[in-house]
C-alpha cells in the first residue's frame, strides 16, 4: 500500500516546471496559513482557573508520595 508521502511523490513527479512551482507556492501559503490560525486561537483562548477540591489535592499528595497501592493489592493475583 502505497503511503501518502509515495503518493504525492507520483504526483509531483508529473507535473511540469511551472505546475510544480504553483503546488509548492499553495503549499507554503496552507502552512503559513494554518500556523497563523492556531496562533490566533492560542492567544484567544480564554485560561481558566479551577481550584481543587479536598479529596483532590489529597491524592495528588498521595499519588506524589508513592503511597498508590500496587497493581495486585488492587486487583489481586488473578490473569486475565
Amino acid at each position: 500500500m502505497a503511503t501518502s508521502k509515495d503518493k504525492l511523490n507520483k504526483i509531483i513527479e508529473n507535473l511540469n516546471e511551472i505546475e510544480l512551482a504553483e503546488v509548492i507556492d499553495f503549499a507554503q501559503f496552507i502552512n503559513e496559513r494554518r500556523k497563523k490560525v492556531f496562533d490566533e486561537a492560542f492567544k484567544t483562548v480564554k485560561e481558566e482557573s479551577e481550584t481543587l477540591s479536598e479529596q483532590e489535592i489529597k491524592d495528588l499528595h498521595e499519588s506524589s508520595s508513592s503511597k498508590s497501592i500496587s497493581y495486585t493489592e488492587m486487583w489481586g493475583n488473578n490473569d486475565l
